[in-house]
């Protein structure tokens, strides 16, 4: 309460300090660390005075008001940030170019052999925290206002920020390891740096690596918002001949985005990324993932017989094939064979089957379990042989978790059909 703490500060009522409490508040925003730097400066320059023949404090809040900009607290900030010790000031510019906050594990990273640093940045921070800048909660230092960290932020030359960033990021990437926010913390830093910089090439095919795994971290933690922006940034770094020159980064970051574009409901998008993979594909393998993503999209269209037509092509190359035309009799003979599998086979001996391995029957049980789904709405007939099928490769050659869709199918069509079991 600014008005309380004039009153006590300059002796008086707080009806008398009261004008002035609503001029100190509308330039300082009533931060405690603001106020008091603010009637420092004005008392520095005696537009505050002790009066003998009042015998009080006197001050004209017209000549206060017009002798601050409008904004003060800039000025004020600016004024006190230059008497600050050259080490302090550089701490305090880093933890702005990271944002409103930083943590001590960031702080020890950036301290590790003191190649960033000349100075031990805890030790300056902690100098901070008695000057009220930063504050501290637990391993958290953060600015007391947000006004602080721009301040100090919009004060560096444009040059000199955009190598802070680039330092930063360059730094953290080397201790990242396999830490993805320190990973994420290092490229959002690097991309900044990026923004409007002309880069060289191998800066281009360094940075947009590193968005790529970026962006893998992202969605393996469900952040899609996040996950586009690295995608984004990744693409944008791709040379013009990347899918002949960048094969590998070009085949992540279009999958990538059509996977997000999918859990966003882009279609648009998400077709045009397709389109895009499926134009350059170096090989069979490479296209699975499209393929998936393609069946998904047809199905999240309503076409679901197109997305099973998509579906039944792939599982043809893996050796599994099924019959176009399926009767009553094929689908008995499909259902007897499950009931007699599965008879034999207790749930420890599930639990007990050695994880599956080879590549194209893993492949070969992921779209056998999207076909079950939209066989369920398209073609019901379908079910038992894919079931069936699914079950066979789970005992054949391990478990995997695609086998679950499979022993889930398996048991729902036997209750389904079981009235025409014998």
């Amino acid at each position: 309460d600014c008005s309380k703490l004039l009153a006590a500060a300059l002796c008086l009522p707080k009806r008398h300090t009261q004008q002035l409490a609503v001029l100190v508040h509308s330039k300082t925003r009533g931060n405690p660390f603001f106020v008091v730097q603010f009637l420092k400066s004005i008392i520095k320059n005696n537009m505050v005075s002790f009066s003998v023949a009042s015998r009080r404090w006197t001050w004209e809040c017209d000549i206060l008001d017009m002798q601050m900009i409008s904004d003060g607290v800039a000025e004020l900030l600016t004024t006190t940030f230059s008497q600050l010790p050259s080490s302090m000031m550089k701490a305090l510019e880093i933890v702005s170019c990271l944002g409103y906050q930083i943590d001590e594990s960031t702080i020890d990273l950036l301290n590790i052999g003191q190649k960033l640093l000349p100075f031990n940045m805890r030790n300056e921070l902690e100098l901070a925290l008695k000057e009220g800048i930063m504050e501290k909660a637990g391993p958290i230092y953060q600015f007391t206002h947000d006004i602080i960290q721009s301040t100090i932020y919009q004060l560096l030359p444009r040059d000199y920020c955009k190598l802070i960033h680039k330092s930063l990021g360059m730094c953290l990437l080397k201790s990242a390891s396999n830490d993805a926010s320190v990973h994420l913390l290092a490229v959002d830093q690097i991309n900044i740096y990026c923004k409007d910089t002309s880069l060289t090439q191998a800066e281009r095919s360094e940075f947009a690596s590193i968005n790529t795994t970026a962006a893998k971290f992202a969605i393996a933690a469900s952040s899609f918002e996040q996950a586009r922006s690295y995608i984004d940034a990744g693409m944008n770094l791709l040379e013009t001949e990347h899918w002949s020159k960048q094969y590998s980064i070009s085949l992540d970051l279009f999958e990538m985005s059509a996977s997000v574009s999918c859990f966003d409901g882009d279609i648009r998008a998400m077709s045009l990324c397709l389109n895009e993979i499926i134009a350059n594909v170096q090989n069979f393998e490479d296209s699975l993932t499209a393929s998936s993503l393609l069946a998904k999209l047809l199905a999240a269209s309503s076409r679901y017989n197109e997305a099973m037509s998509n579906c039944l092509s792939i599982l043809s190359t893996f050796g599994e094939e099924f019959p176009k035309d399926i009767d009553n009799t094929i689908v008995l003979n499909e259902l007897s064979i499950i009931q007699a599998t599965l008879k034999n086979i207790t749930l420890d001996q599930v639990k007990q089957l050695p994880l599956m391995t080879c590549k194209s029957k893993l492949n070969a049980m992921k779209f056998l379990s999207m076909l079950s789904i939209y066989s369920v709405i398209a073609k019901p007939m379908l079910l038992p042989l894919l079931s069936c099928r699914m079950v066979r490769l789970m005992i054949e050659d391990g478990f995997c978790d695609d086998s679950i869709i499979g022993l889930i199918t398996a048991g729902w069509t036997l209750y389904t059909f079981s009235d025409e079991i014998s």
